[in-house]
């Protein structure tokens, strides 16, 4: 069985889905970070571990990359 690929590996402006699993994390969820909800990155910082700028719905976030890796994504069916 293969892992869920989290936010965190997803490329860039490709609109995807938050698992049926959820966003690990409380705080997360109340950002919004819903089962199949739709997100997508918009923007790396060029920095090593720097933070990634993620869109939710119409909400645009900033995130560090050890939250988005608590963010399971799957291909979005639009």
């Amino acid at each position: 069985m293969t892992p869920t690929p989290s936010l965190n590996q997803a490329p860039l402006r490709q609109w995807l889905r938050v698992a049926a699993a959820g966003a690990g994390h409380p705080r997360l969820l109340e950002l919004g970070f819903l089962p199949l909800e739709n997100v997508r990155v918009l923007q790396r910082s060029w920095l090593p571990g720097g933070a990634l700028v993620v869109q939710v719905g119409d909400a645009v976030f900033g995130l560090r990359p050890e939250e988005a890796a608590k963010i399971p994504v799957q291909p979005s069916a639009a």
